[in-house]
């Protein structure tokens, strides 16, 4: 092993190596040199080392896999904070990652890897932030990168070179691995490809089981553990790398699988579910895909969620339609069972993680990426922008399936001042929806009316008045039904009236018209004395009718009040002595 003070006290004597063969390759291929000319070396370098670095087999999984402390493979100092291994031969790799004892400054590692193609570039192996909580004690004391993939992944490596710069931690050590292509899995990939993954109301969509991607059970350490309850789901990305085809995926998910359990020591495979960029779903952590299965994938916030992972890295590419359909459907099945709306926010306690300090309470949305709980770039920055449009169809997806207006409602009674409207048979589907009213004014909601029932009020006079009727179930978003009445509400008119009497039978009518929620109305009176009348217009409230002639006598004056633009009809009556004497006198 090569720590930081084995380096301090090694670099003397390198450096009187470097005097005796200036910017020339030491030994099996150590670069030697300074400043640009190192990471011209860096990136020109072809040496074969010796010894060719032999993966273990595993029959039953295909998976082979060598773990070695990177100071055993000539881990040596470049220059002041820098490492490097010599170009090592190795038998097929098309997985590497990197561990080291916990708690110490984290090193920057660069890794190529030597294809048929040649040599690639430096890639960065990005810190690995996907972990358990401490109190599960999975494995604790020890830190690592995500796992990096050679791309293509169906051209493994049979070279690797190793950069490091910053610091060497205790105990840091590689993992190769390289997962074969076993007889099922392009079998498996080919009825993926043919599976639909969208399914009539919230069923549980196409997931490919464990069983079926190859899980060895003998590499889990104990039975799973179970939260009580599901608030959330985290969606990451597993940053290894893209360019794998659809029967390689088995293959990748041992690898992780693999890395996982026999060199950062947990207990099973990290995720819940996995997505491969075809839309397919893997089965992850063992324990029942429908249940409450406590995965090992967001530090601190384990205890009440579930881990989505989708294969590959979203810095690097966009996240495929079929991808985020799937994992559309999945959110919405999954946080169904619990009753979580995905649009939705939860209080989720901290166990301690590298953003928030353990017991403190945090709002996050019900789906998010781990970014928002974690120090990390996942789910990568493109799968990231798309979390809002994921939240929306899987919120629809849980009402399309859980939650229907199965028979409209309607509106009985009359839109007249006084009069009870009353919303009546409709039906949610389920039974179980919790059903709201909110009655409406042109539209905006009337303070308290929240009842089946409104009485017609006097500000309602001229506008059209309905009910907004809402089902809604948890974790589902609420469907409404907007009913409005055909015509505007109208006032019940005070019609009142007075005789004037004069000189030679005439007879003038004064009608006056009023009508709570109306200024001045308007229309037309009727007025009648005897068998004679006269239409009149009423504005403003008042109309006056001009009779000459009337004999004399008692008589009946009635009124019949019309066509008020948002006044119903009304009438009244009264009597007038009209004086003299005559031959059609009445008493």
């Amino acid at each position: 092993m090569t720590s930081d003070d084995d380096a301090g006290a090694t670099l003397p004597r390198r450096r009187q190596v470097l005097r005796a063969a200036t910017a020339t390759v030491i030994g099996a291929g150590v670069v030697t040199g300074t400043g640009a000319g190192i990471m011209r070396a860096l990136n020109s370098h072809d040496g074969h080392p010796g010894s060719r670095l032999q993966l273990q087999a595993d029959g039953g999984s295909g998976v082979g896999i060598l773990e070695r402390s990177l100071s055993d493979l000539g881990l040596a100092s470049t220059g002041p904070g820098t490492w490097q291994t010599p170009a090592l031969d190795t038998s097929q790799v098309t997985m590497v990652g990197f561990t080291w004892r916990d708690g110490v400054r984290v090193p920057k590692i660069l890794v190529r890897f030597r294809t048929r193609a040649g040599w690639s570039l430096w890639r960065p192996a990005p810190l690995l932030r996907d972990l358990p909580d401490p109190s599960t004690g999975e494995g604790i004391g020890k830190a690592g990168t995500s796992p990096i993939v050679v791309q293509p992944f169906s051209e493994p490596a049979d070279g690797i070179q190793v950069h490091v710069t910053g610091s060497v931690p205790p105990e840091l050590s590689i993992t190769l691995l390289h997962a074969a292509t076993l007889a099922g899995d392009a079998r498996i990939a080919s009825e993926a490809s043919r599976s639909t993954m969208r399914a009539t109301g919230v069923q549980p969509p196409t997931i490919y089981t464990r069983a079926q991607w190859g899980a060895d059970e003998s590499w889990r350490d104990g039975p799973p553990r179970y939260n009580s309850t599901i608030l959330q789901a985290h969606v990451h990305h597993s940053a290894s790398g893209n360019g794998y085809k659809q029967a390689d995926v088995p293959a990748l998910i041992r690898s992780f699988y693999k890395y996982h359990t026999k060199s950062l020591g947990w207990s099973d495979i990290a995720y819940n579910f996995l997505i491969d960029s075809f839309g397919t779903i893997w089965e992850g952590r063992y324990g029942g895909v429908d249940q409450a299965v406590r995965g090992a994938h967001t530090l601190g916030f384990n205890a009440a969620s579930t881990g989505f992972c989708v294969i590959g890295n979203l810095d690097s590419v966009q996240p495929t339609q079929a991808t985020l359909d799937s994992l559309a459907h999945l959110a919405a099945w999954k946080l169904s069972l619990y009753g979580r709306d995905p649009q939705g926010w939860a209080q989720v306690k901290s166990e301690g993680s590298d953003k928030f300090p353990n017991g403190k309470v945090v709002s996050l949305p019900v789906i998010d990426g781990h970014r928002d709980t974690n120090d990390t770039a996942c789910p990568g920055g493109n799968l990231y922008a798309q979390l809002g449009n994921l939240r929306a169809a899987a919120a629809g997806t849980i009402a399309a399936a859980t939650l229907k207006l199965k028979k409209p409602y309607a509106i009985v009674g009359k839109t007249i001042l006084g009069h009870t409207l009353t919303v009546v048979d409709g039906k949610f589907k389920p039974r179980e929806a919790t059903v709201t009213y909110q009655w409406m004014r042109n539209n905006a909601p009337i303070a308290g009316a929240t009842g089946s029932t409104y009485v017609v009020d006097a500000a309602d006079v001229g506008s059209i008045v309905g009910c907004v009727v809402t089902g809604s179930v948890p974790g589902v978003a609420p469907i409404s039904q907007g009913i409005g009445m055909p015509i505007p509400c109208r006032s019940v008119p005070v019609v009142t009236l007075r005789s004037q009497r004069k000189p030679g039978g005439k007879v003038i009518v004064h009608v006056d018209v009023t009508a709570p929620g109306v200024a001045a109305p308007d229309g037309e009176a009727l007025v009648m004395i005897g068998a004679r009348q006269r239409t009149v217009p009423v504005k403003k409230g008042k109309a006056i009718a001009r009779f000459i002639g009337v004999d004399p006598g008692r008589w009946k004056v009635r009124v019949k009040y019309s066509r008020g633009t948002v006044v119903r009809p009304g009438k009244t009556s009264d009597w007038v002595r009209v004086p003299g004497r005559g031959p059609f006198a009445r008493d």
